[in-house]
């Protein structure tokens, strides 16, 4: 099939992403495993969307096809440090402190917005844990490698919004997990694979590339969706639902082979420190009335996040 032939991704299912990223990823499974952008000419011409289970993990470590790495190969040697698990446990270590403050300051405040009072204020906090551990030299930190880890830094606590709204809105949810925080992993896990911080990972073809039986040429934007693969119930482990303590939690969130992500310790670690103390501390804090969690779909960028989580003290 030639990729002018291919559907196009459907506006429903774009529309249907911001709220309910079952429906709006299944809608677009729905239409084939690889579609086009609605655009046709301008900058998404080559852009096409890749919704197929198989297609999606056929090509997520293609050695074919090109990637846009924040960092160059030369400078991945100068972050073995940060990206040993031995070093995600200092950094977590030295990060709790701050995420005690500000969940204790939010707590007794009664709420606000979890987002702008809690989750966005840890990404400098984060930094300078890196920095005062010195696990990224002066000159690397102060240049494009600490520019590019503070960006990964406020997508990881964007994202870290999911898991405080999961909190949030089930009670029952949280009552387990204090009572059994060993299964405080399997959640982060969980909403992991079911928001996943890039849903989409983006790949470019350098020459003609079959993708699933479409024929792609050469220069055209592949966007993962490693979103629609994680929830498309091809088994127990790809379900719309959240489920701890009775299943493994398979997802490529964190990419997959030697596109891995590199501080996918780091990602755990600190996820971890967040849910156990906001589990202690933030107990009696619920949805303010009528919110509904909006993330709009991005035309341009590939990240799905909750702009803001009001929350106030449960009556």
């Amino acid at each position: 099939m030639k990729l002018a032939d291919c559907p196009v991704f459907p506006a429903d299912a774009g529309n249907a992403l911001s709220t309910d990223r079952g429906l709006g990823w299944r809608l677009a499974r729905e239409a084939g495993p690889v579609l086009r952008h609605p655009a046709a000419d301008g900058i998404f011409a080559n852009f096409v969307f890749v919704v197929g289970r198989e297609e999606v993990l056929a090509h997520l470590d293609d050695p074919s096809l090109d990637s846009a790495r924040a960092l160059p190969e030369s400078d991945l040697d100068v972050h073995q440090q940060l990206f040993a698990p031995r070093s995600a446990h200092e950094v977590a270590a030295m990060f709790r402190p701050t995420a005690v403050a500000l969940i204790d300051r939010f707590a007794e405040a009664g709420g606000g917005d979890a987002v702008a009072d809690v989750t966005e204020p840890m990404t400098d906090a984060l930094v300078d844990c890196v920095s005062r551990l010195r696990l990224l030299p002066v000159e690397h930190l102060n240049g494009r490698s600490g520019h590019v880890f503070a960006e990964a830094c406020r997508n990881l606590f964007k994202h870290a919004g999911w898991h405080l709204l999961e909190l949030a809105r089930n009670p029952e949810l949280s009552d387990v997990l204090r009572r059994q925080p060993e299964l405080i992993r399997e959640f982060i896990e969980e909403l992991l694979r079911l928001e996943p911080m890039v849903p989409s990972c983006q790949r470019f073809t350098t020459q003609p590339t079959t993708v699933g039986e479409v024929e792609v040429p050469a220069d055209v934007v592949l966007n993962l969706c490693i979103g629609a693969a994680q929830r498309d119930g091809s088994d127990e482990m790809s379900t719309d639902d959240l489920v701890i303590g009775v299943r493994a939690h398979r997802h490529w969130t964190l990419g997959k082979g030697s596109m891995r992500c590199r501080g996918g310790h780091i990602v755990r670690q600190v996820l971890h420190v967040l849910v156990e103390e906001w589990l202690d501390r933030a107990g009696d804090l619920e949805l303010a009335p009528g919110f509904q969690p909006v993330a709009a779909f991005p035309a341009t960028q590939s990240v799905l996040w909750l702009p803001e989580l009001p929350l106030l003290t449960r009556a």
